[in-house]
């Protein structure tokens, strides 16, 4: 064979076997080129699995070469013992029918038929010839084996290079298909995974153009993969609001958003944006979206520090809050020139409720009081309840005296509605003190003026309210 005739072969070889990335098709027009082509009666590919196992994954030749050994299975020990007793051809291995047979025990046998012939070079029927497939970094992933030469004679120098270049194919083929089973494996595993994950995931372009979404998306946006595909979330989105995660890996990377659902529900996200230009040779560069729902998280959470703020019996600001508030109050009221005031409540007569009808009714009185201050304040001022019966409210800016008795006087009208406690009318009263601030006051001493008025409002009788003196 001329060495034109030689690279046609190989050419043909390499298209047909990039034709087909199926794997056991590849190595089977291996193995039927190796009987065309290279003048051998029988070829088999045996292919390295899991487990230290190698298989029969092709065979070509005498119908009875497929039927004795396709699919069969070995330990790998037993071809790596079978190669170290070959005598090395170049890259292959051969093993004359006159050495330890004991080396090929194990392993799935076929003889072909015929009579030995005497010429020392005539091809025995138990010579065995193999040509090992190796991977990238001498990784050996097969074998490839020929019998039956069909001048009769063992193969000579320059059919044994066809057989090493065949074998060299052969082994990129091999590569070229598994490669290729991964990626799409990996990319029907991203499928399943992507359209069944439970958190929700969009790709997305660079220029914020959302390409695709899985169920648990459409779910948590409200919005169908047919309203979102082509759009940019704020367009149907328009109220949504970011905010970074503090620490994250990169700017933007992570962070959290709130928007509205077309239901008018609210949502809280944590967003996790990851690029996949690393990942991508052509096409728009993606970003992956991932949004975990934290919506029942961020529930709780404002409950919690709701709770932890507010007093739990009437809703109101408790101690903790309207000190706070109220020292945020005098600070602006020092800056900007102007006063507050506090009106100190006190329920007259409470202890006496809670006496002779139960505590569960002077409860209920606490709340109906609470909800009178609410709803009588400006929606500015602070209402809390300060602790037992006593409630304050502070009412900024507060510019007169006046003005801040009117406002006493409106909230014990407001007050003095009929209650029905277990079956009995009562009719609640305050005896509030009231104290206007001056510049620099601290809210320890504002409240402690207004308590002073408070008491001597209760010593002149209850029911009334009483401004402290010098404020």
């Amino acid at each position: 064979m001329s060495e034109t005739q030689a690279a046609e072969l190989l050419a043909q070889l390499a298209r047909r076997i990039t034709a087909s990335l199926d794997l056991r098709e590849t190595l089977q027009v291996v193995a039927q080129a190796v009987v065309d082509q290279l003048g051998f009666g029988a070829a088999v590919v045996n292919l390295v699995q899991p487990g230290d196992m190698c298989e029969v994954a092709a065979a070509a030749g005498p119908d009875d070469v497929g039927q004795a050994l396709l699919g069969t299975r070995a330990p790998m020990d037993s071809f790596r013992r079978l190669l170290d007793g070959c005598e090395a051809w170049g890259e292959l291995r051969f093993l004359d029918h006159r050495k330890d047979q004991g080396l090929s025990r194990g392993l799935a046998g076929w003889t072909p038929p015929g009579e030995p012939s005497e010429d020392p070079d005539a091809w025995h029927p138990e010579d065995i010839l193999l040509a090992p497939l190796y991977a990238p970094g001498h990784v050996l992933i097969g074998l490839l084996s020929v019998d039956i030469p069909v001048d009769g004679r063992r193969p000579g120098p320059a059919r044994r290079r066809m057989l090493e270049q065949y074998a060299a194919h052969a082994a990129l083929a091999i590569e070229h298909s598994r490669v290729h089973t991964l990626v799409a494996d990996s990319e029907q595993l991203f499928r399943a995974m992507f359209d069944r994950s439970p958190i929700a995931i969009a790709l997305m372009t660079e220029d914020q153009c959302i390409t695709r979404v899985n169920a648990a998306c459409e779910r948590l946006l409200g919005h169908s993969a047919a309203e979102l595909a082509g759009r940019a979330p704020r367009e149907l989105m328009p109220d949504v609001t970011s905010t970074p995660i503090a620490g994250d890996s990169g700017p933007g990377d992570q962070y959290e958003v709130h928007f509205t659902r077309p239901d008018g529900s609210e949502v809280w996200g944590r967003v996790n944006r990851t690029s996949l230009a690393a990942w991508m040779r052509s096409g728009p560069r993606l970003l992956l979206i991932q949004i975990e729902d934290i919506t029942q998280l961020r529930t709780m959470q404002a409950r919690f520090a709701h709770a932890a703020t507010h007093d739990q019996l009437t809703g109101l600001a408790n101690r903790a809050l309207v000190l706070d508030q109220l020292a945020e109050v005098l600070a602006d009221a020092s800056q900007r020139g102007r006063r507050a005031a506090v009106l100190f409540c006190d329920v007259d007569h409470f202890k006496e409720i809670n006496d002779t009808l139960g505590h569960a009714a002077g409860d209920q009185l606490l709340a109906e009081i609470g909800r009178s201050l609410a709803s009588t304040a400006r929606h500015r001022d602070v209402v809390g309840r300060f602790g037992g019966d006593e409630f304050v409210l502070v009412a900024y800016p507060m510019p007169t005296e006046a003005k801040a008795v009117v406002l006493a006087d409106r909230i014990m009208r407001a007050v003095r509605r009929p209650v029905e406690l277990c079956g009995e009318p009562v009719v609640p009263s305050l005896s509030i003190g009231v104290a206007l601030s001056t510049p620099g006051d601290s809210a320890d001493a504002v409240l402690a003026a207004a308590d002073q008025a408070l008491y001597t409002a209760k010593a002149a009788g209850r029911g009334q309210w009483q401004l402290a003196a010098g404020h």
